[in-house]
C-alpha cells in the first residue's frame, strides 16, 4: 500500500506530558499507514527528515531501475541499461505497437500486483514494449513522507530515459507512449509528463494518486491535467490512502470513488486503494466501464450524479478525447465492469 490512512493515534507513553507550543506536534501527524502487504505501521507523518539517517540513501540516478516485458519475454523481465547496446541486446522493438511504462507506489516493487496485472493486460492488448519502473530502493522505505519526497527524483530519471530513448532512436515518437502509475507512482507519472522535453505524453493514467502530503495548490508537484495530451484520474480510496480533488482531464470515481463493493469493511482503505489496479487492467482489454458524466465533484460527493450529462469510457490502452467528472458503478468481483 503506498499511502497513509488519517486515523489518529493518541500515543500514552507513562502518563501525559504537554509539549511546550513551539514544538507541539501538528494535528494527525501519528497515523496507521498498511504495507504493501496490508500490515498496519504506526507512522510519523511529519515531512521533515531525520538529521540522523535512519535508513540506506537513496540515489534516482543509481537506484531507479527500467526492465522491459514483451510479448517474447512476458514473465522474465530485462533490465535496460541507458545504452544502445544495452536496449540493441534486449527484446526492445522501436516498431512495437507503442511503448507503455509502470509505475508503482510505496513499500511496492516491479513484482507488486500493480505491475504484474498491467503488464499482462498491456501484452494481451498489442505487442507493446512494456517498462516497469523499478524506484524500490527508495520506495521501501520506512517512513512515507521519505518516500514521498523522493517522488521528483524518481520522476527526474524516468523523464531522463524517455528523453534519451527518442534521442536514440528508440521511442519513434511520443504519440504511442502510455505511463500509468498507482499512488505515489501516479504523481510520479504526472511529474515525468511535465519533466521530458522532447515531446508531451500521449497519455497518462493516475490510479488513486496519493493523498497524503500532496496538495491542491502545487500542481506541479503532483500528477495534474496538463501533464500530457489526455489525462485521467481514477479513484477509488478518495480521501484517506487517494487523492479526493479531480486532477486529471477526466476524472473517474467508480461506486463514488471511497470505498469498493467487495472490499468488505476495510477499515484501511488498502482493499479499495488497490482496486484500482484490477479496473484498469481490466479496462486495458475489455473497454466496458461505461460511465456518466456529472456536472462537477460536488455531484461526487452528495452521491447524486443525474442522468443526461453525457458518458465517458473509464481507462483504456490509450488517449482519449474525455473532460470532466465521472460516475460508474462496478461488480464485487471480476469481471468488474458492467458495461
Amino acid at each position: 500500500m503506498q499511502a497513509v490512512v488519517f486515523l489518529s493515534v493518541l500515543l500514552f507513553i507513562g502518563g501525559s506530558y504537554a509539549l511546550p507550543a513551539e514544538y507541539a506536534e501538528p494535528k494527525h501527524r501519528w497515523t496507521l499507514i498498511p504495507d504493501g502487504d496490508g500490515r498496519m505501521h504506526l507512522m510519523d507523518l511529519n515531512p521533515i527528515e531525520p538529521i540522523e539517517p535512519v535508513e540506506p540513501s537513496f540515489n534516482a540516478d543509481n537506484d531507479v531501475f527500467f526492465v522491459l516485458f514483451t510479448r517474447r519475454n512476458p514473465t522474465a523481465g530485462q533490465r535496460l541499461a541507458r545504452t544502445t547496446a544495452s536496449i540493441n541486446g534486449s527484446q526492445w522493438r522501436s516498431t512495437a505497437g507503442g511503448t507503455r511504462f509502470i509505475i508503482h507506489g510505496w513499500n511496492n516493487n516491479p513484482l507488486s500486483p500493480v505491475n504484474t496485472m498491467i503488464t499482462q493486460a498491456y501484452l494481451a492488448a498489442a505487442d507493446h514494449n512494456v517498462v516497469r519502473v523499478d524506484w524500490g530502493a527508495g520506495a521501501n522505505s520506512l517512513s512515507y513522507p521519505t518516500s514521498r519526497n523522493r517522488v521528483p527524483d524518481v520522476a527526474r530519471v524516468t523523464a531522463s530515459f524517455i528523453d534519451w530513448l527518442h534521442q536514440n532512436g528508440f521511442l519513434v515518437n511520443f504519440n504511442r507512449l502510455v505511463i500509468a502509475g498507482h499512488s505515489l507512482g501516479g504523481h510520479i507519472a504526472g511529474i515525468t509528463g511535465k519533466r521530458v522535453t522532447r515531446g508531451r505524453i500521449q497519455a497518462i493514467f493516475a490510479l488513486d494518486p496519493a493523498g497524503p502530503l500532496f496538495s491542491v495548490g502545487d500542481a506541479n508537484g503532483r500528477f495534474a491535467s496538463g501533464d500530457g495530451v489526455y489525462t485521467e484520474m481514477i479513484a477509488t480510496n478518495a480521501g484517506v490512502l487517494g487523492f479526493a480533488e479531480p486532477l486529471g482531464q477526466a476524472t473517474f470515481y467508480p461506486n463514488w470513488g471511497t470505498s469498493q463493493p467487495g472490499c468488505g469493511t476495510d477499515i484501511s482503505g488498502n482493499c479499495a486503494h488497490g482496486r484500482v489496479n484490477n479496473f484498469y487492467s481490466e479496462s486495458v482489454t475489455s473497454n466496458r466501464f461505461v460511465a456518466r458524466r456529472c456536472a462537477n465533484h460536488g455531484q461526487i460527493t452528495s452521491r447524486n450524479c443525474p442522468t443526461g450529462q453525457g458518458t465517458g469510457t473509464m481507462g483504456g490502452n490509450g488517449s482519449k478525447n474525455l473532460n470532466g467528472v465521472f460516475f460508474l458503478e462496478t461488480n464485487a468481483n471480476s469481471p468488474f465492469a458492467r458495461g
